[in-house]
């Protein structure tokens, strides 16, 4: 296949489902600059992963979904991390 079109599709298939992924990021984090990190790291994560292409929307979906609950869970653990770091700093 051509790598172009390989590349073409990839970005196409994360557009479709980016929101999906933030609106998971977001209700769980309850912050945009959160959401935006961890669905961040879920997009590279997945852009990576050729064999989540190759999968039917449905499962394409049901991976989103974990990697974005997972990545979601450990953006806040960092977040929260850093306050206690800060906090015993101060």
């Amino acid at each position: 296949m051509d790598p172009v079109i390989c590349l073409a599709k990839k970005v196409e298939t994360l557009k479709r489902l980016e929101t999906y992924g933030y609106q998971i990021a977001f209700y769980i984090l309850q912050n945009e600059d959160l959401a935006i990190e961890a669905i961040k790291t879920v997009l590279i994560e997945l852009s990576m992963d050729d064999k989540f292409f190759r999968k039917t929307l449905t499962d394409q979906l049901q991976i989103m979904k974990r990697t974005s609950m997972n990545k979601s869970i450990a953006v806040k653990q960092n977040c929260l991390i850093r306050h206690l770091r800060q906090a015993e700093v101060n």
